[in-house]
């Protein structure tokens, strides 16, 4: 596996410790450096079929240091057949990890999918895919646009495009960046057994509400403040 030399006052395993990514292989490899992106994937998994390949997913924060990213290389990614990576920031943020993953798919020949984590498409970053760019570029819609519907869609398009699959997803689906949501009003009775009071509720969360939210925040109304707002504003929205 290539490597790059350690820069010296850089990461001192003596002093720090390793990261070891423990999981088993799968056909199709999943990269993040969203949270949010791993929880709508946990929400559209329901959404395909039994027999769908099996899938891993990682989010970037525990892969990078370089002696990680090389034995998750080594016990993953080889196994893989489709992998796709979703970056912030450009290709400087893991550049050491898409070296290894180039590499990696030069040796193993799996589909490599490299997109941008938002959406400001990067000619540059999705160069390093190694299937055709127009699916790269629809792979990234799917992704961008957001919600476990779309999530799901993309994961049939690739296993479509890349493990010959016939499951022909429709094209991604447009999420309003804003609109209105209905809170939950419980009913007196349910109060009265819960001894709930009116009109708190719980925050809007993404892994709540997977298909209104796309990435790392929606707008939240804290119970302490929701009995003057809620009367006037009733909103979600996605920050893409």
């Amino acid at each position: 596996m290539h490597r790059i030399a350690a820069t010296p006052g850089g990461w001192n395993p003596q002093a720090e410790g390793v990261i070891t990514i423990e999981q088993t292989p799968a056909p199709i490899v999943f990269l993040t450096a969203a949270d949010t992106d791993i929880q709508t994937l946990a929400a559209a998994m329901a959404q395909l079929p039994e027999e769908f390949p099996a899938m891993r997913v990682v989010n970037l924060l525990h892969l990078q240091q370089q002696l990680t990213i090389d034995t998750y290389a080594e016990n993953v990614l080889v196994f893989a057949q489709i992998i796709i990576v979703r970056l912030l920031g450009g290709r400087s943020y893991w550049s050491y990890g898409l070296e290894v993953v180039r590499e990696t798919v030069q040796q193993t020949a799996a589909s490599l999918v490299i997109l941008p984590g938002d959406d400001h498409f990067d000619r540059d970053l999705i160069s390093y895919s190694t299937i055709n760019l127009v699916a790269v570029q629809q792979l990234w819609r799917y992704f961008t646009e957001g919600g476990a519907e779309n999530f799901a869609n993309a994961l049939k398009f690739s296993a479509d495009l890349c493990l010959g699959k016939t499951y022909n997803p429709p094209p991604p689906q447009p999420v309003p960046r804003v609109g209105i949501y209905t809170w939950s009003v419980a009913s007196e009775e349910t109060k009265r057994q819960t001894n709930q009071k009116e009109p708190y509720q719980s925050p809007i969360t993404n892994y709540q509400f997977p298909k209104l939210v796309y990435s790392s925040t929606a707008l939240i109304i804290w119970p302490e403040i929701q009995h003057q707002l809620m009367p006037f504003v009733k909103l979600w929205c996605r920050n893409s």
